[in-house]
């Protein structure tokens, strides 16, 4: 009996010693994720996001963002022209987006683009310039482009009220200029992409923003991408290369193949290893026909051989068609993330 309650007596011990244990290594691990973004909220869990290309993404309730604003925070009176042409002015108290990008986030050098997106799936873009179409342009009373928590609603007469969820204020180009309907209500994320030209292809942006960060696509120079470009055999081999063959080397002499690829270049180091793990063949000939469009059908059949297990929402695997650089990313980024 005695041995008995000993034993249980250790046992005891040495569950509370591990909870001990790892409770701190617990902590340790929340803390370091908390510093992988800013604000109070989480990437499961928030209110408001801003994600893409900035150092570190932001995560917020509206009481999170408000407290991140801090001395950056402004109220101002903002006029705008509706469509039955009713004008009026009205206050907003928020920060402007300039300043949350680069102040409160750091913007990356290559950031090009923001893309405000509301609850309903409402989408906005607008390129990162002082332009009047763009995101850091003052308008003729001072204001920029404006991220706010709270306002009035002078149609309502109902005073200053606070938002569910944030909602982006844009002033006026001109005295004629209708800009209400460009007010974004209900925000729930600003995406910053390198990417101008991805207007029409929000399906794809999460796809191309994350790959374009760890390097597995490139623009076709400055801040295009040209998503609806086609894709031929050595851009495709080269996305899966990256992806899933980062550390690939030029091959020897002995091992090139193909007497029409030329190794040294951007596509060379990916041919030997995409036809040596089955995922494309080369013709009768000895060719490999780095610059031959590649059709859908033919683009998912390489990804299926390369590990693809289901092919995400948006692709037609009907249609017989050439396949596009948005439709690659998507199938890379559903190979190399698992969704």
């Amino acid at each position: 009996m005695r041995i008995f309650v000993r034993r249980r007596l250790v046992c005891v011990l040495l569950c509370l010693l591990l909870v001990a244990l790892l409770l701190p290594m617990a902590a340790i691990a929340a803390e370091g994720d908390a510093d992988a973004w800013v604000g109070d909220a989480s990437p499961d869990e928030y209110d408001f996001r801003v994600v893409g290309m900035v150092e570190k993404p932001g995560y917020f309730t509206i009481e999170g963002l408000i407290a991140c604003a801090g001395d950056l925070a402004k109220t101002k009176e903002y006029s705008w022209l509706n469509s039955a042409g009713s004008t009026d002015k009205d206050t907003f108290t928020g920060i402007f987006i300039e300043d949350l990008l680069k102040s409160v986030l750091t913007l990356r050098d290559d950031a090009a683009c923001i893309v405000i997106t509301a609850s309903d799936d409402y989408n906005s873009f607008f390129d990162l310039n002082a332009d009047a179409s763009g995101a850091f342009w003052t308008d003729g009373e001072g204001n920029k482009m404006m991220l706010a928590w709270s306002g009035t609603e002078s149609r309502t007469e109902r005073g200053i009220v606070d938002f569910e969820l944030p909602r982006v204020i844009i002033g006026q180009s001109a005295p004629d200029d209708v800009n209400r309907s460009k007010w974004v209500q209900n925000t729930v994320e600003i995406r910053v992409t390198a990417f101008s030209d991805l207007r029409g292809f929000n399906w794809a942006l999460p796809a191309i923003d994350a790959l374009y960060a760890d390097g597995v696509v490139n623009g076709m120079g400055g801040d295009v991408f040209a998503p609806s470009g086609s894709l031929d055999r050595a851009m495709f081999v080269t996305m899966l290369g990256r992806a899933l063959n980062p550390d690939a080397g030029t091959p020897s002499a002995e091992d090139r193949r193909f007497a029409d690829v030329d190794y040294g270049s951007w596509y060379g180091t990916h041919v030997e290893w995409a036809v040596d793990n089955g995922i494309v063949q080369g013709y009768d000939d000895g060719t490999f026909r780095p610059t031959t469009n590649l059709l859908v059908a033919h683009m998912l059949l390489m990804a299926e051989r390369a590990g693809l297990k289901e092919v995400p929402e948006g692709i037609d695997t009907e249609a017989r068609r050439f396949a596009t650089r948005a439709e690659a990313a998507v199938i890379v980024f559903a190979l190399v993330s698992g969704e």
